[in-house]
C-alpha cells in the first residue's frame, strides 16, 4: 500500500487552505473596510469575467497532466511524466499569449457591454499580462498533484497569498482616495502578482525535482510527445469546454443580480453594495469550511485515476464513498455553526456592514455546496466530463432562472432559495450517475441519517455554549471563538460516538494502517 494516500495529500492540502483562507479573510476584511460594500461589488464584477477566461484555460489541462501522470506513475512508465508537464506548458502558454492578445484588443467591449461598468477597465487591463503566466501554474499544478507530491502547490498558495496582501496593504494608502476604480485596480494588481508568485514557487521545486530525478530512468513505456499532446488536448478539451458553458452561465448569473436588483426598484449603487455583501461578503464565509471538500476534489481526481488504471474498482468505491461521507459530516457541522451564530460571525468580521440574515439564509446551502464540490471531483476523476457538464448546466439554469424571475419580485434573497435549489438538484443528479457508473450504492445511515441527528443536536446546543462562555463577560471575538470551537469539537465527538467514522477507519484513511 502507497504510504501516500488520496486523503493524506487532502490533509496537506486542507492544512494550507486553512492558512490561505485565514490570510484570505484578513485580507477580505482589510479590503471590505478599505473600500466598502459598492466597491467589494466592483470587485467581485471582475471575477465572472477572470473565471470564464482563467478556468476555461487552465482546468483541462491541470485536469488532464493530473490524470495522465498518476497513469503513467501507476504503470511504471516515469519517463513520460516529465513529458506531459512540459507539453502541458505549452499547450497553456501558446493558448494564454493568444487569449491574451485577443482580450486587450477588446477591452472596451468587455467593459462596456458585457460587464456594463467602465470602473473595471483598469483592472482588467492588469489580469491580461498574467494570463500566460496563471496557465503556466496550472500545468505544473497538475504534475504535482498527479505524483501525489501536493507540499509544493500548499507552499505556493500561502506565498501567492503573502505577496497578494503585502502588495495591497502596502499600495492601498496611495490610491484608495483616487476613487473606487483605482482602489479596485490595486486589489487586481495584488491578485496578479500573487499569482506570480505561485508560479515562481511552483517552478523552483520543479527544477530542483528535476535534478534529484533525472539521475535514473527507464525508458520502459516510452510515448512520443506529439501522442502526448493529442491525449492531452483529447482529455483537457472536455473539462475546458464544460468550465467554458459553466463559466458563461456564471457570467450570466453574476452580472445580472445588480442589473434584476436595479429593475426591482433599487438604485445602481444601492444594488452593487446589496451584490457586494452578498458573494464579496457572506458567501466567502459559506465557502471558507469547503477547503476540506476541494482539497478531496483535488486529490480525488489523480487517486481515482491510479485505481482506475489499475483496475482496483473496489479501491475506487471506497475512496468515494469515504470522500462523501466526510463531505456529510463537513455540511452538517457548518450548516449548524452558520445557523446559529450568523450575527455573532458576521458582525465579528465585518463589522462596517450587516450580512446576518445572508448568512443565516446560506446556511441551508452548505451540505449541498461542499457535496458538488466533491463530486465534481468524483466524475472528473473517472474521466465523465459530459455527465459533470450536462448536470452543472441543469444547476446554472436553476440559478439564472431564479436570478430573471424571482430577484425583481423578491429581493437577493430569492437568490439564496435558487442557489440551495440548484446545487440540491446537481448533487442528487450527480449521485445517480455515479452511481449508475460504479454500482455504488448510498450508505444512507452513514451518510446522511447519523450525521444529520448530529447536526441538530448541535443546533439545540449551540446557544448554550455561548450563555456559558457569556457568564465569564469575556471579550466579543474570545466569547464567539470558544462557543464555535465547543460547538465543532462537540459535533465531531458526537459524530465519532455516532459511529459514523470509526478509529481503525481514520487510521486507513490517513494511510497508517493497511
Amino acid at each position: 500500500m502507497r504510504s501516500r494516500t488520496f486523503i493524506s495529500g487532502a490533509i496537506t492540502l486542507m492544512i494550507a487552505g486553512f492558512v490561505v483562507r485565514i490570510l484570505g479573510f484578513i485580507y477580505r476584511i482589510y479590503l471590505s473596510n478599505l473600500i466598502g460594500a459598492e466597491g467589494m461589488g466592483l470587485f467581485q464584477l471582475i471575477f465572472p469575467v477572470y473565471s470564464l477566461i482563467i478556468l476555461t484555460l487552465t482546468s483541462g489541462i491541470s485536469i488532464g497532466v493530473s490524470r495522465m501522470t498518476a497513469g503513467e506513475l501507476a504503470l511504471g512508465h516515469n519517463i513520460n511524466i516529465r513529458r506531459i508537464a512540459k507539453c502541458a506548458m505549452f499547450i497553456v502558454i501558446s493558448g494564454g499569449l493568444a487569449v491574451s492578445a485577443a482580450m486587450y484588443l477588446n477591452m472596451e467591449m468587455i467593459t462596456k457591454l458585457i460587464i456594463k461598468d467602465s470602473r473595471t477597465y483598469s483592472s482588467l487591463l492588469l489580469l491580461i499580462p498574467c494570463i500566460p503566466v496563471i496557465a503556466a501554474a496550472s500545468a505544473l499544478k497538475g504534475y504535482f498533484y498527479g505524483i501525489q507530491r501536493v507540499v509544493p502547490t500548499a507552499v505556493s498558495q500561502i506565498a501567492e497569498q503573502v505577496v497578494k496582501i503585502g502588495l495591497v496593504i502596502l499600495l492601498a494608502g496611495y490610491f484608495v482616495d483616487a476613487g473606487l476604480e483605482y482602489a479596485c485596480a490595486v486589489a487586481t494588481a495584488g491578485m496578479a502578482f500573487g499569482e506570480i508568485a505561485n508560479l515562481g514557487v511552483l517552478a523552483v521545486v520543479y527544477i530542483w525535482r528535476r535534478k534529484q530525478e533525472m539521475k535514473a530512468i527507464s525508458r520502459a513505456g516510452f510515448v512520443r510527445k506529439r501522442k502526448i499532446i493529442v491525449d492531452l488536448v483529447k482529455t483537457a478539451i472536455p473539462v475546458s469546454v464544460n468550465r467554458f458553458v459553466i463559466s458563461i452561465m456564471s457570467v450570466a448569473e453574476n452580472l445580472l443580480i445588480p442589473w434584476m436588483l436595479v429593475a426591482g426598484g433599487l438604485d445602481y449603487t444601492s444594488s452593487m453594495e446589496t451584490y457586494g455583501r452578498l458573494s464579496g461578503m457572506a458567501l466567502p464565509l459559506i465557502f471558507f469550511p469547503s477547503m476540506v471538500t476541494s482539497s478531496l476534489a483535488t486529490t480525488l481526481v489523480p487517486a481515482i485515476s491510479e485505481a482506475v488504471s489499475l483496475k482496483n474498482f473496489k479501491s475506487v468505491n471506497y475512496r468515494i464513498s469515504k470522500s462523501i461521507q466526510i463531505t456529510f459530516i463537513m455540511g452538517f457541522i457548518f450548516t449548524a455553526i452558520f445557523m446559529i451564530y450568523p450575527e455573532e460571525i458576521g458582525g465579528i468580521i465585518y463589522r462596517r456592514e450587516k450580512i446576518d440574515d445572508m448568512l443565516y439564509m446560506l446556511s441551508f446551502s452548505c451540505v449541498f455546496v461542499y457535496l458538488q464540490q466533491t463530486l465534481t471531483g468524483v466524475l472528473n476523476g473517472l474521466g465523465r466530463q459530459g455527465e459533470l457538464l450536462r448536470n452543472t448546466m441543469i444547476g446554472s439554469a436553476i440559478r439564472i432562472g431564479f436570478v430573471y424571475f424571482l430577484i425583481p419580485v423578491y429581493g437577493i434573497q430569492s437568490y439564496v432559495w435558487g442557489l440551495i435549489a440548484s446545487f440540491a438538484i446537481t448533487a442528487v443528479i450527480n449521485m445517480y450517475t455515479i452511481n449508475k457508473i460504479t454500482g455504488m450504492l448510498p450508505d444512507l445511515k452513514n451518510w446522511i441519517l447519523k450525521p444529520g441527528i448530529v447536526g441538530a443536536v448541535m443546533v439545540f446546543a449551540g446557544r448554550y455554549f455561548y450563555s456559558f462562555f457569556d457568564i465569564f463577560a469575556l471579550a466579543g471575538w474570545i466569547k464567539i471563538f470558544l462557543a464555535l470551537l465547543c460547538d465543532i469539537f462537540a459535533g465531531l465527538f458526537l459524530m465519532v460516538l455516532a459511529g459514523v467514522l470509526g478509529k481503525d477507519e481514520i487510521f486507513k484513511l490517513a494511510g497508517l494502517k493497511k
